[in-house]
């Protein structure tokens, strides 16, 4: 057992911890910029409050994944969190595909982007010297 998060964990988590910041804070500060990058507008004004709510859910990970950047026990609870959450965007999106048709190249974007997400934390996860 490692004493240390490895160099590519630190790689991967900043990346992660990058991403998900900027998102969020994005999300918070102007919910109608990332609904524009989706293609959707907000009509009221609880359809505000529920991009901030979602996108505050993206800075907490992000900050989580730089957290256990410093913290090495927290490395295998973040990179569950993040198959957790990603994973059940991905089902849920799969399930869109299933019941309203084939999505826009946008949202087959997304869903790489999410899958690759997952399948690099399920990969960490697998590795036996994080703790």
């Amino acid at each position: 057992m490692q004493n240390k998060t490895t160099l590519i964990d630190k790689f991967i988590l900043t990346i992660l911890g990058l991403e998900h910041v900027g998102f969020g804070l994005m999300g918070l500060i102007s919910p109608l910029t990332v609904s524009g990058l989706v293609g959707f507008s907000l009509n009221e004004l609880s359809s505000f409050s529920e991009v901030r709510a979602h996108y505050s859910l993206f800075l907490l990970i992000g900050l989580l994944a730089f957290i256990a950047i410093a913290k090495m026990q927290l490395v295998r609870f973040t990179y569950r969190v993040y198959v957790l959450i990603f994973g059940s965007y991905l089902i849920g999106r799969f399930v869109s595909i299933f019941i309203d048709g084939m999505p826009d190249s946008t949202v087959w974007f997304v869903i790489l982007a999410e899958l690759l997400v997952v399948l690099i934390s399920v990969w960490r996860l697998k590795v036996k010297t994080i703790p």
